[in-house]
């Protein structure tokens, strides 16, 4: 069963049973999710090579996904418990190295929604997390969807399509890569609907390769940054991010 917020023109609907992800996403009368609709990651954001985790010397097997490695943390895919309106949260343990709660927090604005992951295990140990929103392509009406987004970085990708560690100048697409934005990137439907995105976190994953979806991805640290030095924070990993869509009320 969905919980539903609806402010009139925003309306957001949250699977509980399902990693409290949002199932549907309507902005002024148009469904902007796909069927996966938008789904957290925590307490590791996209891929860990070969599903091998390493902290203080002990090495931990997280599941494995078909192409061999972990993707896309513990949460996604089990129920979360509803604390209050919009308030969602789930224990994370075994077979991660430590035990904590991630918490979500779901609040609709006057023209779109933020959203607060957050992952508290009492330790200052490496994490990461991230927000993974399925975006249509097409709406119900308008053209193509069209990304803008002005990155200072990206992460090269090896052979195996994992990172190698190293920034390199971004690339034209199609992409499924990791960048360090300036700005907010920018989603848009000709003649029906433009949204911004923004995040507490510089890091952003662009998926755009499918015929009819686009990702554009919020992320505390890029993909594998267990395994990089030159990709992990300066500082302590971060331990919340928070990620807001408000539509852009100016003409298309």
């Amino acid at each position: 069963m969905t919980d539903v917020l609806d402010n009139g023109r925003v309306q957001a609907a949250i699977d509980p049973s399902r990693g409290a992800r949002l199932t549907s996403l309507v902005i002024d009368g148009h469904e902007l999710l796909a069927d996966d609709g938008s789904f957290p990651m925590v307490p590791w954001a996209g891929r860990v090579r070969d599903g091998l985790l390493t902290v203080n010397g002990e090495t931990y097997q997280l599941p494995l996904a078909k192409d061999g490695n972990a993707i896309h943390g513990l949460g996604r895919n089990v129920a979360w418990e509803r604390t209050a309106e919009g308030i969602y949260q789930c224990e994370i343990g075994d077979p991660w190295p430590t035990t904590g709660i991630a918490a979500l927090q779901y609040e609709l604005l006057p023209g779109g929604i933020r959203t607060t992951l957050s992952w508290n295990d009492g330790t200052d140990l490496p994490c990461s997390m991230g927000l993974h929103p399925w975006f249509r392509r097409r709406l119900d009406v308008g053209g193509d969807v069209h990304l803008t987004f002005d990155p200072d970085a990206m992460v090269e990708r090896g052979d195996d399509a994992l990172p190698t560690g190293r920034l390199v100048n971004p690339t034209a697409g199609p992409w499924d890569d990791c960048f360090r934005f300036n700005g907010a990137p920018v989603l848009t439907w000709p003649n029906a609907l433009s949204i911004s995105l923004t995040s507490s976190s510089p890091w952003w994953v662009v998926y755009d390769i499918p015929n009819d979806t686009v990702c554009v991805e919020p992320q505390t640290a890029p993909a594998d940054a267990f395994g990089h030095p030159e990709l992990e924070p300066d500082g302590p990993w971060p331990r919340s991010m928070s990620f807001e869509i408000n539509a852009v009320d100016e003409a298309l």
